[in-house]
């Protein structure tokens, strides 16, 4: 038998031998850990081919030259929603809903060190059709120690937000995340990792305005993250989908500064005010800890000002042998240019998951508290769920339920919030 016949019989066998598992590698991953080829060999087979699919990337096209290539992909997360309101004029809701249906563009382009990234979502364009467009950007590589990215992105501040959704413990991040988040803006990052991801940094410089807007002022956003990983380099990805075989530990902070401008709209008792921005963070009306103040009128309404914002979060992660933990806090400041309003908020979540069935099924538990205002007393708001999550193809495929009780201090009332999601990458 000649040595390709050898080849594709043991690769044949190694892929029966390695099940489910090898819808996620390639053929020449599986070969070269059975000891079947060599280094060598494994780098010829692992060459660039014209048209190529590699799992949660998509379908991968490469120029001859091997000096353009583009990744094209979709993600779909489709949901059951059911929320139980206890008090107050909320609607109970029993919905199904397509969370996320995204298209994935990505590749480089002249060398492999300058890449591109565009992401569509589709389900926005129902929603707000301004916020469908998301991470536009390109990003070139001097060196692992500086990597420059100029476009729209996601700001880097928060664990749970720089992590993909499709890689969460949960259906959707904590309702403190939600809140204090920064969302997507579109300006320049530097970042960098050090010492093989020892150290990861991130300096940026942002519009201001929020995601797909520009901005109308001078003022603008600046952001920063610190990231340690003593243990070795751990990748942004909830639970230890990996089953680590070495304990991983990161210590993450980062600080985001903005100026944000106060609108009114109508007059007297009809007088309403907003924040002028185009973002899901912590300025959004529903979920921000900032804009439901304004919203709430605590920074009035008679005055259009601007408003300066300090945030600050610090987090830690956790994993090994398919157990981890993570938390953050969160601190905001936001004070008013002309009122002199002053509001602080504060919040923060921890979690922790483990694989009863190494690679397949997890159990998670999370417990997340806000303060909104620390100037109103018996406004905190806390919640704690439970999640299930079965992974048929690692995050490719997978079924996610959570459970969860809201507690709000205020009125003593507790919401039922439950989920079912099942998420399809390619």
């Amino acid at each position: 038998m000649n040595k390709q016949a050898t080849l594709a019989m043991a690769g044949v066998l190694a892929v029966l031998a390695a099940g489910s598992d090898a819808q996620a590698k390639s053929l020449e991953d599986i070969l070269k850990e059975k000891g079947v080829i060599t280094e060598a060999e494994y780098k010829e087979a692992s060459k660039e081919k014209p048209y190529d699919y590699k799992l949660g990337k998509g379908f991968v096209l490469t120029s001859p030259d091997q000096k353009f290539q583009l990744q094209l992909g979709g993600q779909i997360q489709a949901q059951y929603e059911l929320d139980n309101y206890e008090v107050g004029n909320k609607q109970d809701v029993s919905q199904f809903n397509l969370r996320r249906v995204k298209t994935l563009l990505s590749g480089y382009a002249f060398t492999k060190d300058l890449t591109y990234k565009a992401t569509y979502n589709w389900s926005n364009v129902v929603k707000e059709n301004s916020k469908a467009m998301e991470e536009v950007n390109m990003k070139y590589r001097v060196a692992d120690e500086l990597q420059v990215m100029l476009g729209q992105e996601k700001i880097q501040y928060s664990r749970q937000w720089i992590t993909s959704n499709t890689a969460q413990q949960f259906v959707d991040g904590s309702f403190v995340r939600n809140a204090f988040m920064q969302g997507y803006d579109t300006g320049i990052n530097l970042h960098g990792d050090l010492w093989t991801g020892l150290v990861k940094y991130d300096a940026g410089l942002f519009g201001g305005a929020g995601q797909n807007t520009k901005n109308k002022t001078s003022d603008n956003a600046y952001n920063f993250r610190l990231t340690v990983n003593p243990l070795g380099d751990m990748k942004y990805g909830e639970g230890d989908l990996e089953y680590s075989k070495k304990p991983l530990v990161s210590l993450g902070s980062s600080y985001y500064l903005n100026t944000v401008k106060k609108t009114v709209s109508g007059t007297g008792t009809t007088a309403t005010s907003a924040i002028d921005n185009n973002n899901s963070n912590f300025v959004t009306d529903t979920n921000g800890w900032l804009g439901t103040a304004v919203k709430g009128k605590y920074f009035g309404t008679k005055v259009a000002e601007d408003i300066s914002v300090d945030s600050w979060e610090a987090d830690f992660a956790c994993k090994w042998l398919g157990a981890s933990m993570q938390g953050e806090y969160f601190w905001g400041k936001a004070v008013g240019e002309t009122s002199g309003k002053e509001l602080i908020a504060r919040g923060g979540y921890v979690q922790a998951g483990y694989f009863v069935i190494p690679q397949r099924l997890e159990l998670a538990l999370r417990y997340a508290w806000m303060d909104p205002n620390r100037q109103v007393s018996s406004d905190s708001i806390s919640e704690i769920q439970g999640a299930v999550n079965y992974f048929l193809y690692g995050n490719n495929l997978k079924i996610q339920g959570d459970v969860g009780n809201r507690h709000t201090y205020k009125n003593q009332a507790d919401d039922l919030v439950a989920r079912a999601q099942v998420q399809l990458l390619f």
